[in-house]
């Protein structure tokens, strides 16, 4: 009987198709749950570079833009001093021109990181600078910062590109500054010049990355500063020179302030992600990078091991698919009753050898896995889902985890495995990864997603796909340390270090948009200048540590005085800001809202600090300011906030002023006087004035030197309007040296004079010149540069000097008078000095002030003052000089009640050195001291006029 060939079995067939069918899907799943695994972790990784470049690239603009900031502050100030058509040339005088020289060398020091400050002309040749003088002559007109500013009348400050100059040899950078004359014409620029390593002392203020790159270009994309340089080949060479970026034009051209892109850099040849920003109000470029291989390092490694992962699943699946298969195919070929028995054991016999074949495959593929699974650097667990009743995923079981599970989460392998989720760590968020994972156990669908476990305090990326029904694998990393970077990043842009509330920056964008809803909504809003008084005394008895305490303290107790919508900043120092939002629209209910806000304040400022154990009292003074719907710059509201706040510390501190325009004002006239003054100092307007002194024998003894001001406009102003000031401003110490050395210059010519050689000079000195450090030498050194006589050269100090260091001031006496200097104590009577101290002071006299001496005829008061201060005087052994004497009734009671010396209108009015020539052709000289003193032609000045000076 013949047999055809075999038949294959319809149901067999139709069973290996489903079998290929199923392995293909979960093949096909399993590469999907990879792929969106890998594209999700590489645009976070890239976004997490472009958010970290583009915070350190406004870093660093922010740092730029302050830099030119403090240096167009100083050349606004210098310009103000400045009258171009009154500027000497080195040819026509030496003097001025050397005294122009120091000047600007002076103003260097205010900005270290400059390589010189010069004057140009209007032709743009240098007549003026900082360095040596054989610059002088260098031509600047074909710059185009020098001809923006001279063909563009509104422009006052101009920043240049990189430019070579070839008497410094290296590219510079010019800040420079408009001058104008009187008509306001341009008359020539005055310009800071900074060279290339200035943009580096910006750039070592920040902590690269490895293979990352921080770049500073000019509007020319010119290469300025880099770092890291030194994998750079001829780094110096290429400074100055341009690099060119196409991606660089929107930013060139004004259309965008920021930029990402990744590309090959120019510089160094390295693929980076880019952030370019560009620096406000400058024509510079901010370009951050992080190398895309450094980068990308790790995703690399994550696609290697989801890959091999895959592979090894896959083969094992082909594995245990092709045994299934041939056990088809072997009880397939028992059903054949055809076949003989020889090639029925001979197939049993090869299908035996393949299954061997197939599990010692199998092993070695597990093994393979094993080592695949087990050196993973991303932690993997593998679950099974648990159902409850209906159904629903309710908790999963641990079934394996590798090495790497332990590093990411803390918990042991052997801890864990075989144990529900909710038995290991049942935290809030473990409900919702349950419904997650449930549903990649039961459906298949891949996930990945980043997860917070606030609870334990940390961070994870978390990627999950099926690898059997009701089974997953999580694959787990720890980004808490990413994270903590990324978040420190954000708080040094936008808050204060110490106190962690907001900066000025972060302030300034909430103020900007407040002050939009205010003029939209129709609401007021306020804002707050808090100062706290005294710090400094704080700082320097306690600490900056204890300081820093308090500080943290003020600010907690600020931030619980205002709602949460609100916002308190801290712009540095003791200085902090409230800002204040949707208060009513009434500007009476506004400002009573924002006055209960600062009273308040500074209620709970005025509560005991605890530092160090000690009880501590601080108060506060605030300046407040409304703004609503008139258009006013945010600048403009923090300048009369500050305005007010310095209102409050006037009218005695630990209060609050509300901003008027008045206040404005005054700070105006205060600021042009300030400015008067200074140019005064620089150009000489100053002048002593002498007032005789005469002795009880009606004999010239000398001459008080009094300081004036010839204003070329005001004429001669008053010590009144113009002391307090330079007392303020510290123009006081050069001012009081000019005055000593004019004096003792004076004391030099008279010496030449056998008429005037034996008078003597009293000069003034302030507290704050007495205090000063250089004072004793500042007066020896205008004695010997004068050579004159120091015994007679007398200095008047008054109480003021003995509220604070009495022994300080006691040595600094000493030291002079052991050189011959004397001293007398001005306007005795009138301060609030300890007698204790008087008498251990070396004083030769005292001077009663005339206030006592103006009604010592009629009012039995003053007179019993005078005779006091007479009496304790004789009693210390001191001299006594009277001043404000009027009349001739004045200098005879004063000298029957034994005052030695007298000044005042009777004996002449203060005036030019000429006056006291003048003086000894008035007086006689009696030749005892019983003779009545009388004046020779006392003229038209002598009369009762009120005060001696």
């Amino acid at each position: 009987m013949t047999h055809g060939p075999p038949r294959r079995d319809p149901p067999h067939r139709g069973i290996e198709l489903k079998a290929w069918m199923l392995y293909l899907g979960l093949c096909l799943a399993l590469a999907l749950a990879i792929t969106w695994e890998l594209v999700t972790s590489r645009e976070q990784d890239m976004e997490a570079a472009r958010q970290r470049t583009h915070a350190t690239s406004v870093l660093v603009s922010e740092w730029l833009y302050s830099a030119f900031e403090t240096s167009g502050a100083v050349l606004s100030s210098m310009a103000g001093e400045i009258h171009p058509e009154e500027l000497p040339r080195a040819e026509e005088d030496l003097a001025a021109h050397g005294r122009i020289h120091q000047w600007l060398d002076r103003h260097l020091q205010l900005l270290p990181n400059a390589r010189a400050i010069a004057l140009f002309d209007r032709e743009g040749v240098m007549t003026h600078t900082s360095n040596s003088p054989h610059q002088v002559g260098y031509d600047i007109s074909d710059q185009d910062h020098f001809q923006a500013l001279r063909d563009t009348p509104d422009l006052e400050r101009q920043v240049s590109r990189a430019f070579w100059s070839s008497e410094a040899g290296g590219f510079l950078v010019a800040h420079a500054q408009a001058l104008r004359d009187a008509e306001g014409r341009f008359a020539g620029v005055l310009g800071v010049r900074l060279d290339l390593s200035f943009f580096d002392h910006w750039l070592e203020r920040t902590e690269p990355t490895p293979g990352s790159s921080l770049t500073i270009l000019d509007g020319e994309e010119r290469l300025l500063a880099r770092r890291p340089q030194d994998t750079v080949p001829g780094f110096e060479a290429r400074l100055g020179q341009p690099v060119e970026v196409s991606q660089l034009a929107p930013l060139l051209l004004g259309e965008e302030d920021t930029l990402h892109f990744t590309i090959v850099s120019p510089v160094d040849g390295m693929q980076r992600i880019f952030t370019a920003q560009r620096v406000r109000d400058l024509p510079f470029l901010v370009v951050t990078g992080e190398a895309y291989q450094t980068l990308l390092a790790a995703w690399w490694q994550k696609l290697w091991t989801l890959t091999l992962t895959w592979l090894v699943i896959a083969g094992l699946g082909l594995l245990v698919l092709r045994g299934y298969l041939r056990t088809l195919r072997y009880d397939r070929e028992l059903l054949r009753s055809h076949r003989s028995l020889e090639e029925a054991n001979q197939t049993l016999s090869q299908e035996i050898h393949e299954r061997q074949e197939a599990e010692r495959a199998i092993k070695s593929s597990e093994e393979r896995f094993r080592a695949l699974f087990d050196n993973s650097l991303s932690g993997v667990a593998v679950h099974d889902i648990i159902l409850n009743d209906q159904g629903e995923p309710c908790d999963y079981v641990f079934t394996m985890a590798n090495p790497a599970f332990e590093s990411h989460t803390g918990m042991k392998v052997a801890d864990v495995l075989g144990r529900r989720a909710t038995h290991i760590y049942p935290v809030p968020e473990l409900p919702g990864l349950i419904r997650r994972f449930g549903e990649v156990a039961l459906t298949g669908r891949a996930i990945a997603f980043e997860q917070h476990l606030e609870s334990m305090g940390e961070y994870y990326s978390v990627g999950a796909f099926q690898i059997g029904p009701g089974s997953f694998a999580a694959v787990i990393d720890n980004i808490t340390a990413r994270r903590q970077a990324e978040d420190e990043i954000k708080t040094l842009a936008f808050y204060d270090s110490l106190t962690q509330l907001p900066n000025r920056r972060l302030l300034i964008e909430r103020l900007e948009a407040t002050v939009q809803a205010c003029r939209r909504d129709h609401h007021h809003g306020a804002l707050l200048f808090i100062d706290l008084d005294n710090f400094k005394i704080l700082n320097d008895t306690l600490g900056h540590d204890q300081g820093d305490r308090l500080l943290m303290q003020a600010a907690r107790r600020i931030s619980g005085c205002v709602h949460e919508a609100d916002t308190v900043a801290r712009l540095g120092g003791d200085e902090f800001v409230v800002m204040l939002r949707k208060l009513s629209q009434g500007v009476q209910e506004a400002t009573q809202q924002v006055e209960i806000v600062a009273d308040k304040i500074l209620a709970a400022l005025n509560h005991p600090y605890y530092l160090g154990g000690r009880e501590h009292h601080s108060t506060a003074s605030v300046g407040i300011t409304l703004f609503h719907r008139d258009p006013v710059s945010v600048d403009e509201l923090m300048k009369r906030a500050d305005l007010a706040m310095y209102q409050a510390k006037a009218a005695g501190r630990n209060t609050h002023r509300l901003f008027d325009p008045g206040m404005q004002a005054s700070v105006t006239a205060r600021a042009a006087l300030e400015s008067d003054l200074r140019r005064a100092l620089a150009e000489d307007q100053f002048l002593l004035h002498y007032q005789a002194l005469v002795d009880d024998n009606g004999q010239l003894t000398g001459a008080e030197a009094l300081l004036r001001w010839q204003h070329p406009e005001r004429g001669l102003v008053p010590p009144g309007e113009f002391i307090t000031l330079a007392e303020d401003t510290g123009l006081i110490l050069p001012l009081g040296q000019w005055a000593l050395e004019t004096a003792c210059s004076q004391l030099a010519r008279w010496a030449q004079d056998p008429t005037l050689k034996h008078l003597k000079i009293a000069a003034n000195v302030s507290a704050r010149q007495f205090r000063h450090s250089d004072f004793v030498a500042g007066v020896l050194r205008a004695l010997a540069n004068s050579g004159a006589d120091p015994h007679r050269l007398k200095l008047e100090i008054t109480e003021s000097l003995l509220l604070e260091d009495v022994e300080e001031v006691i040595e600094k006496m000493r030291q002079l008078r052991a050189r011959g200097v004397s001293f007398a104590l001005d306007d005795f009577g009138t301060g609030y000095s300890s007698l204790s101290y008087l008498k251990r002071l070396p004083l030769d006299d005292v001077k009663i002030d005339q206030s006592f001496v103006r009604d010592v005829l009629v009012d039995p008061n003053d007179a019993a003052i005078a005779r006091t201060i007479v009496a304790l005087a004789d009693t210390l052994g001191l001299r006594v000089i009277a001043e404000g004497v009027e009349t001739r009734e004045h200098w005879e009671w004063l000298s029957r009640h034994g005052c030695h010396t007298h000044q005042g209108y009777y004996f002449g009015r203060p005036g030019p050195v000429a006056s006291i020539q003048e003086a000894l052709a008035k007086w006689t000289f009696p030749s005892h001291r019983g003779a009545r003193p009388v004046p020779v032609n006392p003229g038209p000045d002598i009369g009762n006029h009120p005060g001696s000076r």
